[in-house]
C-alpha cells in the first residue's frame, strides 16, 4: 500500500465529516477539516499539483481560523448564518485575472500540473473557504462548481478517490445550498 493512497483516503474520510458537520453547522466540523487538509498539502505536493498544495496549506490556517470563528459565534447548537451584500460578492470577479497570473506564474515551475485549472480552482476556493469560515450563507453558491471542476482536475491526475471525493462533495453542496437557505 503506498503512501499516497493511504493520504488520499485518510484525508478523505476525514473531509466527508468536515463537511457533513459543517452542513449541519457544526463547530465540532473544523478539526476533521483540518486534519483532512493537512494529509492533502503532503499528498499535493508529492504529486506537483503546487497550486492544490498552496490551497491546502491555506485550508489549514483558515481551519483554526473557522473552528475559532465558529466557536465564538454560537452559544447554541449551530452557527447562524450571515449575508454578503451582492457589492461585495462581486468581489469574486477578481479571482479571474488572479487566477491567471497564478496560472502563469506556476506554469514556470517544474513538474507542475495543469497550471491554470489548479489556479482557478485555488483561487476561488480561496473566496468559498472564506465565506465559510465567517458563516456567509452563499459559499455553498461557490462550492458546487468548485467541487465538480476539482472532480475533473483530480480525475485527470489519476487521483480517482480524491475524484470521487468532490462527487460526493458536489452533491452534498447542493444539500449545504439548500440548508443554509433557510
Amino acid at each position: 500500500m503506498s503512501l499516497d493512497f493511504i493520504l488520499e483516503w485518510s484525508a478523505t474520510l476525514l473531509s466527508l465529516i468536515f463537511l457533513v458537520g459543517i452542513i449541519q453547522r457544526k463547530v465540532w466540523a473544523w478539526p476533521a477539516g483540518t486534519l483532512s487538509s493537512a494529509l492533502s498539502v503532503v499528498l499535493f505536493y508529492r504529486i506537483g499539483l503546487y497550486a492544490e498544495t498552496g490551497l491546502y496549506v491555506f485550508y489549514v490556517a483558515m481551519g483554526f481560523y473557522g473552528w475559532s470563528q465558529w466557536r465564538k459565534n454560537t452559544s447554541q447548537a449551530t452557527v447562524a448564518l450571515v449575508d454578503l451584500s451582492v457589492k461585495t460578492q462581486l468581489l469574486a470577479l477578481l479571482g479571474i485575472p488572479l487566477a491567471l497570473i497564478l496560472g502563469y506564474g506556476l506554469n514556470a515551475l517544474p513538474g507542475v500540473s495543469f497550471a491554470y485549472f489548479d489556479s482557478f480552482t485555488t483561487v476561488f476556493g480561496l473566496w468559498a473557504t472564506w465565506q465559510e469560515t465567517r458563516r456567509i450563507r452563499t459559499a455553498f453558491h461557490y462550492w458546487i462548481p468548485l467541487n465538480i471542476a476539482s472532480m475533473v482536475l483530480y480525475g485527470m491526475k489519476g487521483l480517482p478517490v480524491y475524484a470521487g471525493l468532490m462527487g460526493i462533495y458536489s452533491i452534498l453542496s447542493v444539500v449545504g445550498f439548500i440548508r443554509w437557505r433557510k
